[in-house]
This record gives structure tokens, sequence and C-alpha cells, in this order.
């Protein structure tokens, strides 16, 4: 008998990945601030689930380099430092911190404050500018 291990979620949630950003992952729900997309896009990465990155990237600022990208890096930690609603209708922010190692395996953070957006009733990443 194959049984499912149980283990924490990539997104530093302190809840299991099943109760946590796995329902994103395979669509069952969407999420609904653009702070939990956050977290299950951060889950992605450490997970390198390519195909949930590009549907939850906004396509206009989509990188067409992203598969290199996700498997370069080894996600360590992810601290939500504040999120927020834009003045403008259906923007949002999250500032955060991501801590990684590189492909040689050097230590790295990255320090961003990410741009969604919400069409209809999915939440997008659009873009982020780095602090």
């Amino acid at each position: 008998m194959n049984k499912k291990t149980a283990t924490q979620c990539p997104c530093c949630s302190a809840k299991l990945y099943q109760d946590c950003c796995e329902p994103y992952h395979l669509w069952q729900k969407n999420a609904p601030t653009a702070e939990i997309l956050m977290r299950s896009r951060y889950s992605a990465y450490a997970l390198q689930k390519a195909d949930y990155l590009i549907k939850t990237w906004h396509p206009k600022t989509l990188p067409k380099q992203l598969a290199d990208e996700i498997s370069e890096a080894k996600w360590i930690e992810l601290v939500i430092h504040k999120s927020w609603d834009s003045d403008t209708p259906n923007e949002a922010f999250v500032q955060f911190t991501a801590r990684y190692r590189n492909s040689r395996g050097k230590a790295e953070k990255m320090h961003e404050i990410s741009r969604f957006i919400k069409h209809e009733s999915h939440w997008f990443y659009v873009d982020g500018q780095f602090i």
C-alpha cells in the first residue's frame, strides 16, 4: 500500500501542503486573495510546477525563459511582510522576502513588492519591484 506522505507546505504557512497550496495547484479552487496566490506561486517554484506559474502569470508580462528559472534554484523560505489592496479596483500588492540557493549552492534572497490583478474570479501575478 502506497500512502501519500503528509508534508509541510513550502510556502511556510505551517499548514500541510494538502491543506494549503495543493488545491490551488490542482485547480480545485482559485486563490481568493493576492497573498494566497503569492504563497501558492512560491510553492509552485519550490515544487517546479511551471504550468501553474504560467497560468497564474499575467500574459502581458510572462517571461519566455521561465522553465530555466524554475529549475535553477532551491527555494528555502518565504516571509510575507505585508499585503494590501490598491486604490485601483482589482489590484493588490504583496511585500515578501524569499530565500533560496542558486544553481551553484550559494544562499541568496529576493525582497520584492509584487503586483497582482484580479480578472473575473482569478488573481494573476503581473510584475514586481525589487527592494
